[in-house]
């Protein structure tokens, strides 16, 4: 389970591809640091890895697979 302590803000982020949205709990303190120049992923490690680039690129997991596939896809 994840601990959802200090996570009350939440971000609603659009996949510029296919345009879904995912909404995200966050804390906003954590947000602040990332913009300030913190890694994402030591900012918000309760985030897996495909919402984080979400925020970062506006590229959903599904999109970002299919740009890039995994070399065993082939």
């Amino acid at each position: 389970m994840v601990a959802l302590t200090g996570r009350e803000n939440v971000v609603v982020a659009t996949c510029y591809t296919c345009g879904e949205s995912k909404s995200l709990l966050v804390n906003i303190n954590d947000v602040i640091e990332w913009k300030s120049g913190k890694y994402i992923q030591d900012a918000m490690p309760y985030l897996d890895s495909a919402d984080r680039e979400l925020l970062i690129s506006g590229t959903c997991g599904d999109c970002f697979e299919n740009m890039f596939p995994n070399e065993e896809d082939f």
